[in-house]
């Protein structure tokens, strides 16, 4: 019993290999995909890449500027890296906006055709009233 049990809350892995190159691919496009498509993570994600866009700006000019500015490749990648970051909030925040925008017009879409519906339930219902009131 015991062991028929355990079996049925801790089932033995599928296979005991470790996850090969294309699931980890896999998974990190499923992870993207969630990442874009949820408004709430993908503003999380943006306020945490601007924010630490932001401290790495920082750093590299306060900390880093002394040490960096004597070593020319070190400069280079430091502040190509910070460029990339920043590149990469842009074109999220652009995408943020146009889907935003379409679900905008999605929702205005549907609440047009709801109030269509209403209306034209209104529209019955009045001619109702008004048939009744010509028999009466």
């Amino acid at each position: 019993m015991l062991r028929a049990c355990r079996a049925m809350c801790f089932p033995a892995p599928v296979s005991d290999e470790p996850p090969r190159g294309t699931d980890r691919i896999a998974l990190g496009v499923a992870t993207g995909w969630v990442l874009l498509r949820n408004r709430d993570y993908r503003r999380n994600l943006l306020f945490g890449t601007t924010l630490f866009c932001l401290v790495c700006v920082f750093c590299g000019a306060v900390f880093f500027g002394d040490w960096l500015t004597t070593r020319p490749i070190a400069f280079v990648l430091y502040w190509m890296s910070c460029f990339l970051l920043a590149s990469f909030v842009l074109i999220l925040a652009v995408y943020d906006l146009f889907r935003v925008r379409r679900d905008h017009r999605k929702r205005m879409r549907e609440l047009d055709r709801e109030l269509e519906k209403a209306a034209e339930e209104a529209r019955r219902i009045v001619a109702e009233e008004q048939s009744g009131k010509g028999q009466g």
